[in-house]
């Protein structure tokens, strides 16, 4: 079967690079032939930002290329097992990604507006970048954060990430996969 890519790109903020403050993450989404295919922007309180990182509650919207609103996502305040809670563009819950408890591997379930598994993402202890798009435990894709270079990994919260999954999946799961994207940046690389 052949796989769809898509890219997601953190925004660099200079704030974080000159003065050190966490800033509200903003990316956008490309397709393989890198035309925006959205936008998304996070709403944050700053003491969440500067004191809790990647733990913060957030909310964040997400616009298609035409300036449509595709979703909304929301993830209250969580150090441990964070929920991430998605809604389509006219606010109908569309599912959610939940982390699992597991000592030697990262592990989300996504789920359906059912509250059914749609597929797992697991990110094996030895491999910290790369994330498998589980679906009846056969690999379907993959999540990878791309090294973004000395200055921007070691100075800025900018990360990158190359997504790959079936080209059959239709809209909805395309669109939590992207939500479990950014859900990845923000509890294993936002710190």
């Amino acid at each position: 079967m052949p796989n769809v890519t898509f890219q997601v790109k953190q925004h660099k903020e200079m704030t974080e690079v000159f003065l050190g403050w966490e800033t509200e993450n903003k990316y956008t989404i490309y397709d393989d032939k890198l035309r925006t295919l959205a936008e998304a922007r996070e709403v944050s309180s700053w003491l969440g930002r500067m004191f809790l990182r990647g733990g913060r509650a957030f909310e964040m919207d997400v616009w298609d290329r035409n300036g449509d609103y595709l979703m909304f996502l929301k993830k209250e305040f969580a150090f441990f097992l964070p929920r991430l809670v998605v809604r389509d563009g006219r606010q109908r819950y569309m599912g959610a990604i939940q982390r699992q408890f597991s000592l030697l591997e990262r592990h989300y379930i996504v789920e359906d507006a059912l509250h059914r598994t749609l597929f797992q993402i697991i990110g094996p202890f030895w491999w910290p970048w790369t994330f498998y798009i589980m679906e009846n435990w056969v690999q379907r894709g993959e999540i990878r954060k791309r090294w973004s270079g000395f200055f921007t990994e070691a100075f800025t919260d900018a990360d990158n990430f190359t997504v790959t999954c079936p080209a059959e999946w239709e809209g909805p799961r395309k669109l939590l996969l992207m939500a479990a994207t950014l859900l990845i940046d923000f509890v294993h690389f936002e710190n």
